[in-house]
């Protein structure tokens, strides 16, 4: 595999433990012939650089950019894969059991049948355990093979039909797995582009149409964990678009224990198993099951991983957990102290574009929540200037009309019309122009120029907060208070006390976790 993009050779170094780059070393020593020093060499090179500078990788390494150093990166490059590919063997299923399959390939063309069907043997128990379909049909189909070579000889006519029996069993498993994960795809595919809530009745309809599916009415017609993780699945998110989430943290429950009761498939994925803690906390966050909560977290802060991609995953929900829970209760000033370390962080790790910019949104508001609004608009401003808009559609939209919000707390009242000018285009274009984003915008434009006096302007207010709480009656539209609350805000303008104490008032008996 070649590598595709100038800085692909940067990322994958960058990409390595300590133990892996140890490891290439030897290995590119052992498995090259001439030369193995350049490509060591242009290692070193490459990985004592902070971002990716060809030109100092030609000047320090004295290498011929024209010529040599392509070459060089690309054999480079695979040499790299080789070597992680002998680092990893045998660590996984997946790893093993093609070490398993490449054996028996090797036994059988050299005539050692008696071997070969030793290793089929072990293999197969591997692949049942881990529900690897595709392999279990290529192991029968060795079986077969290796009947067809001894001439059938002590084999029955049933035991061969035994063999093609199991392969139609493992066919319908592997089918009715991928139909379950079919609908994991689709189910995620709309949410990924859409956000994580619903605002309408039709942008439901859009996940009634996958729940509706005969495969998801009843828990039966799992016939593989793989399928009931992803049955589970389906409803979690399904249940969380709905804001149902009882019903969320239920079906959110029965995914941990399916992976925790399977130990070997949660160490196989243990990506998807941060995920579904993930998705517990956000129950147990609307539940306000607090305590519940740091349980959980616990459970995550004790998984041991090499790998730099989890420990990110981990770091972000820990951290975007917490930072929830400061804006949930009102305790910006706890939250302030924690984003220091964040930015730390940020800095150095490559988080997925969701998940950066939920931190962005989450820290503007942390900082409006002190009254810091020039740092909640640069925030803001991250996300609303980054082009890739489409992966978090809705915090992109709600980072428009929290802008606006700012801008006013700023004084930046001359900014406004056309601010809105331009966030109500950008709104209706993504027909994300529900009736509370349109009132706000509506009052921005049409009351607030014609309101100078504090008492007027209280009035205006008043009427605002009467109108979008008669709008948020309909429990769609009720929703836009899980990414700002807009009635808080309101109650803080018209009392003239600060944003924090309103927020803290509201949930006081609701919140006795301890301090992290």
């Amino acid at each position: 595999m070649a590598s595709s993009g100038s800085d692909s050779l940067f990322k994958l170094i960058k990409s390595l433990t300590q133990s892996e780059k140890r490891y290439f070393k030897r290995f590119a020593l052992i498995n090259s012939s001439k030369g193995s020093t350049n490509y060591i060499k242009l290692f070193d090179v490459v990985d004592k650089q902070n971002e990716y500078d060809e030109n100092k990788i030609i000047h320090k390494g004295k290498f011929n950019g024209n010529n040599q150093l392509p070459n060089l990166k690309n054999y480079l490059y695979n040499l790299i894969l080789k070597s992680l590919n002998s680092f990893h063997s045998g660590v996984s299923a997946n790893a093993q059991l093609k070490e398993f399959l490449r054996a028996i390939e090797i036994l059988f063309k050299k005539g050692l049948y008696d071997e070969c069907e030793k290793i089929i043997s072990k293999a197969k128990v591997l692949a049942e355990k881990y529900e690897k379909h595709l392999v279990l049909l290529e192991l029968s189909g060795w079986k077969i093979e290796l009947s067809r070579i001894y001439l059938y000889q002590g084999k029955t006519e049933d035991e061969i039909g035994n063999i093609y029996e199991e392969v139609f069993n493992v066919n319908e498993k592997y089918r009715n797995e991928k139909e379950y994960e079919r609908l994991s795809s689709s189910m995620f595919m709309r949410i990924s582009k859409q956000g994580s809530t619903t605002r309408s009745d039709a942008d439901l309809k859009v996940y009634r149409d996958i729940i509706n599916h005969p495969l998801l009415d009843t828990e039966n017609k799992m016939m593989s964990y793989q399928a009931a993780y992803n049955y589970y699945t389906v409803y979690t998110a399904y249940f969380f678009m709905r804001s149902d989430f009882l019903n969320a943290y239920s079906y959110s429950q029965k995914l941990v224990k399916l992976m925790e009761q399977h130990p070997h498939q949660k160490e196989e994925k243990l990506e998807a198993y941060i995920a579904m803690l993930g998705n517990l906390i956000a129950c147990q966050s609307y539940l306000k099951k607090h305590k519940e909560i740091f349980l959980t977290l616990k459970k995550l802060k004790e998984i041991n991983t090499k790998s730099q991609r989890i420990k990110n995953r981990i770091f972000f929900i820990v951290n975007y957990t917490e930072l929830n829970i400061y804006i949930d209760t009102g305790e910006f000033a706890q939250g302030i102290k924690l984003i220091p370390h964040i930015e730390e962080e940020l800095d150095k790790i490559d988080l997925p574009k969701d998940d950066e910019m939920a931190f962005y949104y989450n820290i503007s508001y942390i900082y409006f929540g002190v009254g810091n609004y020039r740092a909640a608009r640069n925030y803001l401003n991250k996300i609303i200037n980054d082009t890739t808009v489409d992966v978090r559609s809705d915090i992109y939209c709600m980072a428009r009309i929290m802008l606006l919000i700012v801008h006013y707390e700023l004084g930046h009242e001359e900014l406004l019309e056309y601010m809105e000018k331009s966030a109500h285009r950008y709104l209706d274009k993504k027909n994300r122009l529900y009736k509370v984003e349109t009132s706000i915008l509506d009052f921005i434009k049409k009351k607030l120029p014609k309101v100078i006096a504090d008492r007027e302007r209280r009035a205006a207010f008043k009427e605002l907060k009467t109108e979008l709480e008669e709008i948020m009656r309909d429990p769609f539209e009720a929703k836009v208070l899980d990414y700002f609350d807009f009635i808080s805000w309101l109650e803080s303008k018209i009392q003239n006390r600060p944003f924090a104490d309103i927020i803290k008032e509201k949930a006081q008996g609701l919140y006795n976790a301890p301090r992290f």
